[in-house]
């Protein structure tokens, strides 16, 4: 029966991945709109909840709980409470995003103790290419389409038709929102980059570096700062772990060395970013300018970009849901309820007139579940991170798959930072960051599943 759970789960990965980046590729959006999207969502969240009670059936011999679970456990309950304490506003919302969370975090923080170590890491590979495969077209199309027609337009809110090249500040191409499609990117070069290290299959290796290639093109000229941040700090800290790793496994090396290595490293790789990124955009940015017509000064309109707007409102944003915050401060107004509670209370405000979402994960989860799940989960990050150091003091003990896992999770830890509700919804990013922060927990209290005999 275990077997059978695994190879389940398995698949049900690969469904979740590919559900998750067709939300962010408009054609296929397009097409499952209606019933069709209503239908693929609810048997993500049926089939992961159903998965997740397998999963507790399998582990319900596992007396020994640990401090992490009853974080987890204490902060599914503050999520209970904030959404009975916000029954008038998006109640069923709330209850769904309640059970969603519950449901994934079961399934993927758990999924080290259910999968072997090679069977995890076989089943993100397939993932990897599985996803990377439909996404590829979809980037190769976006640079086409940049290539081909460089002044494609799209309706800005107002009803008036603007470009939307690279030109102009971002490549949509035939993605809904340029930064999430580009931290999807991201996060498949990580996949196919593990994905490279554990195969011996040499089609699969050509595959995954022209994927790579591919991704990498998409990324520069989405001209997405977010990512271009988020892939600088994951860089970094990928080299400084790996020449921390280095240092621990030799006797002769001393602190001093590490790090006067780890810095010069670090300055290295993100010097080479900073020129495959020059090699990339200003060419083809000069290509477009060159086919650029005459317009109007006023062709252009972006109200969220420029020198004296460089967060793109997204300090007004925050600003704006930190004063809201004060309202509820204790248990948050739960997963849904915060914009129908300021449109019902505060009609003229900022946030009822736009409906900005926070654009900040953090800020989310300080304002979803109020200080006490905030403390909770800040709580359990902190557990982890302690333990980790402690893990990584020891001597050859953190090995590649520790490491893939660490440099995901300060990727995602990273883009989060500017963008909402990771904790709460079905996106890749929230599979992976549960599954790689199980990982790393399993892997720091040696707890991975062990091999079948």
């Amino acid at each position: 029966m275990k077997n059978k759970l695994q190879q389940i789960i398995c698949c049900y990965i690969i469904f979740y991945a590919l559900y998750s980046v067709s939300t962010r590729f408009v054609p296929t959006t397009v097409l499952w709109e209606g019933p069709a999207a209503d239908i693929l969502y609810k048997s993500i969240i049926i089939g992961g909840g159903i998965l997740s009670l397998f999963c507790l059936y399998v582990m319900r011999n596992s007396r020994k709980l640990d401090i992490q679970a009853i974080l987890l456990g204490v902060f599914i309950l503050v999520l209970g409470v904030s959404s009975l304490l916000n029954y008038k506003y998006e109640l069923t919302g709330n209850l769904l995003g309640l059970a969603t969370f519950a449901s994934q975090l079961i399934l993927f923080y758990f999924l080290p103790k259910i999968l072997t170590e090679d069977r995890l890491t076989r089943c993100l590979q397939f993932m990897a290419f599985f996803t990377s495969f439909f996404w590829n077209i979809g980037c190769a199309a976006s640079l086409w389409q940049y290539i081909k027609n460089i002044h494609y337009t799209i309706l800005n809110p107002e009803g008036h038709r603007i470009r939307q090249g690279i030109v102009d500040g971002r490549l949509f191409g035939l993605f809904s929102d340029p930064n999430f499609a580009a931290f999807t990117s991201l996060i498949l070069i990580l996949l196919l980059l593990f994905t490279i290290q554990k195969t011996s299959f040499f089609p699969l290796k050509v595959y995954s570096w022209a994927s790579i290639s591919i991704n990498t093109c998409y990324i520069i000229m989405s001209n997405s700062r977010t990512i271009f941040i988020a892939a600088a700090g994951t860089i970094l800290f990928t080299v400084v772990l790996i020449t921390y790793r280095q240092y621990r496994a030799g006797e002769e090396a001393g602190l001093g060395r590490f790090f006067i290595q780890g810095t010069k490293r670090g300055l290295i790789a993100l010097a080479a970013m900073i020129v495959v990124y020059s090699l990339i955009f200003f060419p083809l940015r000069q290509i477009g300018q060159m086919m650029e017509p005459d317009r109007a000064v006023n062709d252009m309109v972006r109200e969220d970009v420029g020198a004296d707007n460089i967060t793109n409102n997204r300090s007004t944003i925050w600003k704006n849901y930190l004063a809201l915050y004060k309202d509820k401060p204790l248990f948050g107004f739960s997963v849904r309820s915060a914009l129908p509670y300021v449109t019902d209370k505060y009609p003229d405000s900022y946030l009822a007139k736009t409906q900005y979402v926070t654009h900040n994960g953090y800020l989310s989860l300080l304002v979803e579940t109020g200080a006490v799940g905030f403390c909770v989960m800040g709580a359990f990050f902190l557990l982890v991170f302690l333990q980790s150091l402690k893990k990584l003091r020891q001597k050859e003990t953190a090995g590649e798959n520790y490491l893939f896992f660490s440099s995901l999770t300060v990727s995602i830890l990273i883009f989060l930072m500017c963008f909402h509700d990771v904790f709460f919804t079905v996106n890749i990013e929230t599979m992976l960051l549960y599954t790689a922060i199980g990982y790393i927990h399993c892997a720091n209290k040696g707890s991975l599943a062990a091999p079948s005999a």
